[in-house]
């Protein structure tokens, strides 16, 4: 068996069967020029020899390696990895592969991940910005080549192009309607970093809901972080020993709601009879807490499968990549006992 520096090739394979290289190649793609004993037999030995096929060699060919490129924050994100399951089976279906790579939330990591993504000829690129992403500078290769590019979730301010979104703005509006329904006329927000879409859109509605409802926004009931388990937790400890206890709580991601109402817990305060909280994203969490935590529910799978659905059409010439388009889904809100005396 030949080592790493000395792979098995098909020029290997038909020494060993006595073919031409032409006959096992055709055989390894499965082509009916070739008969069915030929090609099981090429491929069953092709498999014992450990042959893998030089897929770059192939797409340089073809010029088409029919894989995408993915770019996702963190794959243990309940959203993302929804996401993630909806953009696998859709690829499936379109013939294409998924290499996924994690930002890890880190401009730099982003910008390394493009760079390997374009090296390795993908088809197209398919992604969600950091939550430190401003400039987009770093995805030129993919946008000045015409390589398709679809940002979905999180998108940059600067983008022009084909992205897929949630209606977040409806989804601030809808759960800060419901805790002003709920009787709560002081409702805290946790938002994270305003660089981002999805933020700005989140503490846009929930201005929109005060405002309908003829509630004062008060800038100190909003508190701007990253959104972790830690952040979230610090700041229920500033708005708590800041003495002005909010009678609810609208979180823009669950693990935010699910920290606060943990410190509420810690404090002796009652969740839903003193404080009414609200999250964002119906994680897994969110159902597992006590009280359970009502929730927007944002459809990462079906964002996924559109997002592939426009890539592939993208790949296809179907639409161009000239052009502006966002894809926005409907939210729903999630009642559940963190909101229900």
């Amino acid at each position: 068996m030949k080592d790493r520096t000395n792979k098995i090739t098909i020029y290997d394979i038909a020494h060993q069967l006595n073919l031409s290289a032409s006959t096992v190649s055709r055989a390894l793609q499965n082509n009916p020029l070739i008969n069915m004993e030929t090609r099981e037999k090429v491929q069953q030995t092709a498999s014992e020899m450990g042959y893998v096929p030089n897929w770059i060699a192939s797409s340089l060919r073809k010029k088409r390696s029919n894989i995408l490129g993915l770019i996702v924050p963190r794959t243990s994100m309940y959203f993302q990895s929804t996401a993630i399951s909806g953009i696998q089976h859709e690829a499936h279906k379109y013939g294409f592969s998924i290499v996924i790579g994690q930002s890890d939330e880190t401009v730099a990591m982003e910008k390394e991940l493009v760079h390997t993504f374009y090296s390795l000829r993908v088809d197209g690129l398919l992604a969600v910005a950091s939550m430190f992403t401003t400039n987009i500078d770093h995805f030129n290769p993919f946008i000045k080549n015409n390589i398709p590019l679809v940002f979905y979730d999180r998108v940059p301010a600067d983008f022009q192009g084909y992205t897929i979104t949630g209606d977040d703005f409806k989804g601030g509006f809808l759960a800060t309607e419901h805790l002003i329904k709920q009787g709560c006329k002081h409702i805290a927000h946790f938002s994270g970093l305003l660089s981002c879409n999805l933020y700005q859109q989140r503490l846009a509605g929930y201005k929109e809901a005060l405002a309908q409802y003829n509630i004062p926004f008060d800038e100190q009931l909003v508190y701007i972080h990253d959104l972790t388990m830690d952040s979230a937790t610090t700041a229920a400890q500033q708005l708590f020993d800041a003495q002005k206890m909010p009678d609810g709580m609208f979180a823009a991601n669950d693990s935010s709601a699910v920290a606060f109402i943990r410190e509420a817990r810690n404090r002796g305060i009652a969740v839903p009879q003193q404080i009414k909280v609200v999250g964002y994203s119906n994680d897994l969490s969110s159902r597992i807490i006590s009280p359970s935590l009502t929730t927007i529910e944002q459809s990462g799978y079906n964002m996924g499968q559109k997002a592939v659905e426009t890539i592939v059409q993208l790949i296809n010439h179907e639409e161009s990549v000239k052009v502006t388009r966002n894809y926005v889904f409907p939210v729903e809100l999630i009642k559940r006992e963190s909101t229900q005396l």
